[in-house]
């Protein structure tokens, strides 16, 4: 047996066996290195099944080739959503303010038929507002 000098630093003061420490030290070390080398098989397994999957997913890729009448409605489909995310105000390479501050693009149909809505939804205010006050009258009146 080994006294506490011998056994050098780091080992359990007053433990007996140093063999059979030593022993058990190795088991456990051999324990942990067989669950790392699991792991890493593990690991190493689930990357080549995203790989081949990925190589599986490249090669239907390649193979598919659309028909004439697919690529028209796959185009058709494009440009309408490219045109409504337009629309929507979505495409970050274009100044929209641009278009919305220069009156050379208003359409002036519109804006006149606006300007002719509002006067007369202005005059029919003013109409019903002064029906409203000889309505008030007429009450007090009879009152």
């Amino acid at each position: 047996m080994l006294d506490d000098a011998q056994r050098g630093p780091g080992a359990p003061v007053g433990s007996t066996g140093g063999l059979a420490h030593l022993l058990l030290n190795s088991y456990q070390e051999r324990l942990i290195q067989s669950r790392l080398q699991e792991e890493q098989e593990r690991e190493e397994g689930a990357q080549e099944e995203d790989e081949d999957e990925d190589d599986d997913i490249a090669v239907q890729q390649k193979e598919w080739e659309p028909t004439p009448e697919e690529k028209v409605l796959l185009r058709e489909e494009f440009i309408s959503q490219m045109h409504q995310r337009f629309l929507d105000g979505k495409d970050k390479d274009f100044d929209y303010s641009e278009v919305d501050e220069n009156p050379d693009y208003d359409n002036l149909d519109i804006v006149s038929r606006d300007a002719e809505d509002k006067y007369f939804d202005e005059d029919e205010e003013e109409e019903e507002e002064d029906e409203v006050e000889n309505d008030e009258e007429e009450e007090h009146m009879t009152e």
